[in-house]
């Protein structure tokens, strides 16, 4: 079996955005045909393992800048592409699955593509931790039981399961190789650990056990976009959509709070899928002036990264600090989260929401004016949550990072020196205040 999902664009929902931020909740479109996706993965026994939400295309993505001789990469990247495309290379994208499974699934994605892009000789295999060497049997996928697959522009293909057993939160390598020019790379620019990409022109690499054709290494993660698995054990996987602080900005080694909520779940002997849907810089409302290296806002691709996501029982939606850097105010966020709220009802989904964090950086655009000016819009925005926000529960993580009796102030013993990233500590701290009892009665896991 092969599956192609269509990303759809709704101009309306853009529009009203931007100009009328009331309306948005009346304005979306309709969720029907990303719910029907995934109550039929539920149906099939698949859960989502991992996820990464695709944006670009590369090199477009937080570092990105303008220079005199050209644009440089979103992420730190040593390799080399033609034309900012691949051309007939290779490529070990290393993953992280929150739960295990007996079988597997993956999937890809042309979501920037502006032509057809071929996929052949795409597999799974276990991984030595951040490195490209293969410790076990690599496992070919197939596609409607082709060993190629052709993505369309805009589209993501999903693989056929095949039986491979994997452990929770143990890395793994898929690679692929991409046959002739693919156009835009559809990526998504910070995976905050190895990727592996061999030449351009090199072919086929993907048998290279120990990965020395693999010379290139980016950050990014080239057109994966998930890893669905079949767990009996498994009740279902809850969607993480949010910034770069779910991203999980300057950790390494998987110490995300995403991560964190997952080792405990884990540990609990609960199977639940954990899915980062987090983007570097990302809003909830689209601004005024488009910046594509944002990815598209929150609320245009939820319906593709939440709801047409395996198996997904519920939404943990932590956004909008980046819409107060920028200058919008609270009104058309909350009009934003509102939004994102009743579609997932609409598809069944139980919502938790977490609270804005404390922020005073200034190279992200907080100061000058943000004590005086947006620091009342962020108050306004936590307490709707805390207050009005039709939701299942709140996740309070502006008070884990908040300094004591000073809730305007980071607590810098858990940011990194630009006072709007957690440190590990802080990640930590943001995945052990989840009340994962109440997460699992909620949403019925």
């Amino acid at each position: 079996m092969i599956l192609k999902i269509k990303s759809p664009m709704n101009p309306l929902r853009r529009m009203l955005l931007v100009l009328i931020p009331v309306l948005v909740m009346a304005g979306c479109g309709s969720s029907e045909n990303s719910d029907s996706s995934s109550a039929a993965a539920a149906r099939d026994g698949l859960v989502g393992a991992w996820s990464a939400a695709p944006y670009g295309p590369y090199p477009l993505g937080p570092l990105t800048m303008e220079t005199p001789i050209g644009t440089t990469p979103g992420s730190i990247t040593v390799a080399r592409f033609d034309n900012d495309q691949a051309r007939d290379q290779s490529f070990r994208m290393i993953i992280n699955p929150t739960i295990s499974g007996t079988q597997a699934r993956i999937r890809l994605s042309n979501l920037k593509g502006d032509r057809p892009v071929r996929f052949e000789s795409v597999s799974l295999s276990q991984v030595l931790p951040q490195l490209p060497v293969l410790s076990g049997e690599r496992v070919s996928l197939t596609f409607g039981g082709k060993s190629f697959v052709i993505a369309q522009p805009g589209e993501e293909v999903i693989s056929d399961v095949v039986d491979f057993a994997l452990k929770a939160q143990q890395d793994l390598a898929v690679s692929f190789h991409v046959a002739g020019e693919s156009g835009p790379m559809t990526w998504h620019a910070l995976s905050f650990g190895p990727q592996y990409i061999s030449a351009p022109g090199s072919g086929d690499v993907t048998d290279d056990i120990i990965g020395l054709s693999f010379t290139g290494v980016s950050l990014g993660w080239f057109f994966i976009s998930g890893l669905d698995v079949v767990n009996t054990q498994s009740p279902g996987a809850l969607v993480a959509i949010g910034d770069s602080i779910t991203d999980g900005a300057y950790q390494v080694l998987n110490q995300r709070w995403t991560d964190r909520l997952a080792t405990r779940l884990n540990s609990a002997g609960q199977h639940i899928g954990i899915l980062n849907q987090g983007i570097n810089s990302n809003t909830v409302t689209e601004l005024p002036q488009e910046e594509p290296f944002r990815g598209s806002p929150a609320v245009l691709r939820f319906d593709r990264d939440v709801l047409q996501r395996s198996g997904v029982k519920g939404v943990i939606i932590f956004e909008g600090t980046n819409d107060l850097g920028a200058g919008v105010k609270a009104e058309p966020v909350i009009a934003g989260l509102q939004d994102m709220i009743r579609r997932a009802r609409s598809a069944g989904l139980c919502v938790f929401m977490a609270t804005i964090t404390p922020r005073a950086d200034v190279a992200f655009g907080w100061f000058p004016d943000g004590p005086t000016v947006k620091e009342p819009e962020r108050i306004k925005i936590n307490t709707w949550i805390r207050e009005q926000a039709p939701v299942d529960g709140v996740i309070d993580f502006d008070a884990v990072l908040a300094l004591p009796g000073l809730p305007a102030i980071p607590n810098i013993a858990l940011y990194f020196p630009d006072l709007l990233h957690p440190n590990p500590v802080g990640f930590r701290q943001m995945g052990d205040a989840i009340d994962i009892d109440a997460l699992r009665s909620k949403c019925g896991l």
